[in-house]
């Protein structure tokens, strides 16, 4: 048996796609939201969880461990509900505006909904309160606070939310 010769002339091969699992191939010539797209590099996930863990470590030093998650738990809830489900729009200029109107969440994954980019955002809060509970003891007062940070995080996350704006609030107005 001989082996076909590849001519110049043949396309390049199609890459699999982060999106669903890389059961999809992704032609080399779609363009790509790059405020989104360093999710899908490799160890993407693992410096977002070495980040959570230093944050972890630096509040172990002047409090309880326990408490330490609470705390993170609380940093990182209104730290990734500002970046990821209220600020919009993209610091790319070659966007050219198409996605002013998008918060991070809704751009990810190019608004595809239960990709495992998005339910790894979505476990992460729920692991965080699961730790932050558990080393509170679930005292009443940390076990509201956590249970109202996770539940904010977790129903904007909701398919259901996607480019929804509850009372207006968000809502980009342009004047035409």
């Amino acid at each position: 048996m001989t082996t076909p010769i590849s001519s110049p002339t043949t396309p390049p091969p199609l890459k699999l796609d982060r999106i669903s699992g890389g059961l999809y191939p992704r032609s080399p010539n779609v363009s790509v939201n790059k405020n989104v797209e360093w999710i899908n590099s490799r160890g993407a996930w693992t410096f977002y969880i070495a980040l959570i863990l230093l944050n972890w470590m630096v509040l172990s030093t002047v409090m309880k461990p326990g408490l330490a998650w609470t705390y993170v738990h609380l940093i990182h809830g209104v730290l990734t509900y500002y970046l990821l489900h209220w600020h919009k729009g993209s610091p790319i200029d070659m966007d050219q505006g198409k996605y002013d109107k998008l918060t991070f969440w809704e751009q990810l994954d190019d608004g595809v909904q239960n990709t495992t980019n998005r339910k790894f955002f979505t476990a992460v809060p729920v692991v965080l309160f699961l730790l932050a509970t558990h080393g509170s003891d679930y005292r009443r007062q940390p076990l509201g606070v956590n249970l109202a940070v996770v539940l904010v995080l977790v129903i904007a996350k909701f398919s259901g939310m996607h480019k929804v704006r509850l009372f207006g609030i968000g809502e980009v107005k342009y004047n035409a």
